[in-house]
């Protein structure tokens, strides 16, 4: 169970986490920062349930999105250890289907224009959304239109993992693999690679290896009937960028049974206790108390830009421009699922950092470096105006005396 803590001066920190709340920017906010051993701060602002008047909770229950996709890694290292596969593997050796996509070149006419493959996808090119695989989220692309209209939520809910991936690789990829990198539905065919290496459903292969020695009590793909009275409804934001709640069934049903495909990219719920338990894995090599999830050498191999020229995620996307303004990953490489600092224009001693984030703007990093954990939950869809989830990271190094620290 977590208590608030506040160990050092935190005001400039309350004072932006707060004003989220008065500004209406967030519901609610959960925050939690760690450092040489201990929580430094953790507290919370605001609530799970505004038409309720219902207060957040050090256990709130929250939808992860893609702060899933970190924990799919790790599943999938598991295996890498024992053998199963390798990174330079062609995921068609898994799953043979991939093995016939074709590339879009153009679009003539209404009809979508291929080439044949250059060389085929690798779980790397997977990892790091670097295989072709799209995601739907520019509507004006040809190759998104079709992942709308093939993947929309009415018509994924009913599908198995399996069947959902099997239409992922009938649909072109955006480029030839390896040449650019865009977000994509990549980590849901590793959520599927997990299920084939251990013959497990993904849910209990997760369950079994990685949330019950993390003592992860919370964190599944459906909120149990007995926990829904901790679940934080989700919102949106208005013309005027002011919160308002979204209240349409692939928010609330997704999480809640009634959704069968379970996504590795972004299908689970968590707290803040269990995800620190996770992060906690990552910042001590593998382990976490007396449990070695992973070697330390695998933990360095996720952690490691795997970029062309040690590029950054923003010089090697497709859609430059759109990367750099909504994600802000300028300063990252791309690791194996999670970003990479590469570059420190903040000064804040922090190459090395890594961690993600998810489409209700939760977030975290873990800075092996300083020792360090950052954790930030809410629940307010992703894109907002003035919700800048990377703000936190001076505000708690400030608070954290991170260049004393570093001195020490």
């Amino acid at each position: 169970m977590l208590n608030p803590v506040k160990t050092a001066d935190f005001k400039k920190l309350d004072s932006f986490l707060s004003q989220l709340i008065k500004d209406q920017k967030a519901p609610g906010v959960v925050f939690l920062l760690y450092a040489k051993g201990t929580i430094k701060y953790l507290q919370k602002f605001g609530w799970q349930d505004l038409e309720n008047d219902v207060p957040i909770e050090f256990d709130t229950i929250f939808r992860i999105y893609s702060m899933t996709k970190p924990i799919i890694t790790v599943a999938l290292m598991m295996l890498f250890e024992a053998g199963k596969f390798e990174l330079n593997n062609p995921i068609s050796k898994f799953i043979p289907k991939f093995k016939e996509m074709k590339v879009f070149v153009k679009e003539e006419d209404g009809k979508i224009i291929t080439e044949r493959l250059e060389r085929e996808i690798t779980i790397l090119d997977l990892f790091t959304h670097t295989s072709g695989l799209s995601y739907g989220l520019f509507e004006d692309d040809p190759i998104d239109k079709l992942y709308n209209e093939k993947l929309a939520y009415e018509k994924l809910k009913s599908l198995s993992l399996e069947k959902g991936i099997q239409i992922i690789s009938n649909i072109p990829l955006r480029f030839q693999p390896g040449k650019f990198f865009r977000y994509s539905f990549a980590t849901d065919v590793l959520g599927r690679l997990i299920e084939i290496l251990s013959g497990y459903p993904l849910d209990e292969f997760l369950e079994k290896r990685i949330f019950q020695p993390l003592e992860m009590t919370d964190t599944f793909f459906y909120v149990p009937k007995e926990k829904l009275n901790r679940f934080i409804k989700i919102y949106s934001y208005d013309e005027e960028s002011k919160i308002k709640l979204i209240d349409s069934p692939n928010v609330m049903e997704r999480f809640t049974g009634n959704y069968r495909f379970l996504s590795g990219g972004s299908g689970l719920v968590s707290t803040t206790k269990d995800f620190f338990n996770f992060s906690l894995m990552f910042l001590n090599k593998g382990k976490f108390k007396e449990k070695q999830l992973l070697c330390s050498e695998t933990i360095d191999l996720i952690t490691r830009n795997y970029l062309e020229n040690n590029r950054t995620i923003t010089d090697q996307a497709l859609n430059r421009l759109i990367v750099e303004s909504l994600l802000n990953l300028n300063e990252y490489g791309q690791g194996l699922g999670i970003r990479v600092r590469i570059k420190d224009s903040q000064e804040l001693g922090i190459i090395g950092e890594h961690g993600w984030g998810g489409a209700a703007h939760t977030y975290y990093w873990v800075d092996p470096l300083n020792e360090v954990i950052g954790l930030f939950m809410t629940q307010v869809t992703f894109p907002h105006p003035s919700l800048d989830r990377t703000s936190l990271l001076p505000l708690a190094y400030e608070g954290l005396k991170i260049s004393q620290m570093m001195n020490q």
